[in-house]
């Protein structure tokens, strides 16, 4: 989910931001660069694609794919997705981008250049984040479940639980693979989880709350998420929501 949930307190939400620090080791990062970012998009996925970046911006009937070059900011190409959708997490696999929907059980597969949408797969479950491995496509739903999903079909051919110990990570969101780990934000908290596709279990994690109280605000919905890793740079680019810059960041593993 991405919109603020009625009735969630910020006590629960700071809560979750403790027990990332209360389990296993912390990674560190150093800010390499910090550049503008435009804070009319509901960032969902962001992806590096050579010089540019790729995102996905959330909430219906405003729906879209940006893509955008990573040095200057400019736009090069943004295109709307139906209003019946809201756009979720993204990954660009074998020449295409592939994109979710929240609740309409959808994923397509889409051009990169011209981001029109080519193909359409049915999904048995909501879609949040979306990442690929080199053999599956990997995806959140929400829960503690990531989803091993077949290249070519999208259908599930394996599941895992994210545990850090006998502690379940849920809300699992935007996702990335990188350094044969999968990288999760977790929903409304300014943590970053690095997770073994082989068991599930949690390497390390990444607290990002002093970028993310940079762009504290009233809008609850203002929070991290996005998260691409650029290979040149041996970096990640992290945004979030509404936010006004985006950030390049080594990650330091413990």
């Amino acid at each position: 989910m991405k919109r603020w949930i009625s009735g969630l307190s910020g006590a629960l939400a700071v809560g979750w931001s403790i027990a990332a620090s209360a389990y296993g080791a912390a990674a560190t990062y150093k800010i390499l660069e910090t550049a503008d970012h435009d804070p009319s998009l509901f960032t969902q996925g962001l992806i590096v694609d050579g010089t540019d970046l790729i995102e996905s911006s959330g909430k219906y009937g405003v729906s879209k794919l940006v893509r955008y070059n990573a040095a200057t900011g400019q736009v090069i190409r943004s295109a709307p997705l139906p209003a019946s959708v809201f756009a979720e997490g993204l990954v660009q696999h074998n020449g295409s981008l592939y994109l979710l929907t929240w609740k309409e059980r959808k994923a397509f597969r889409l051009d990169p250049a011209d981001l029109n949408i080519l193909q359409e797969f049915p999904l048995d479950t909501e879609g949040w984040g979306l990442t690929h491995d080199g053999q599956h496509f990997i995806q959140s739903n929400g829960s503690d479940i990531l989803f091993f999903r077949n290249s070519s079909s999208f259908k599930t051919e394996k599941k895992l639980s994210v545990r850090e110990g006998m502690y379940r990570w849920s809300r699992l969101n935007e996702l990335e693979y990188a350094h044969g780990l999968i990288w999760a934000n977790v929903f409304m908290t300014s943590t970053i989880l690095a997770i073994s596709p082989e068991d599930g279990q949690v390497a390390f994690s990444l607290d990002l709350s002093p970028i993310a109280a940079r762009h504290k605000s009233a809008d609850n919905n203002q929070v991290l998420n996005g998260i691409a890793y650029d290979p040149k740079r041996d970096a990640f680019w992290v945004t979030g929501k509404y936010w006004n810059k985006r950030y390049l960041i080594r990650i330091i593993q413990p």
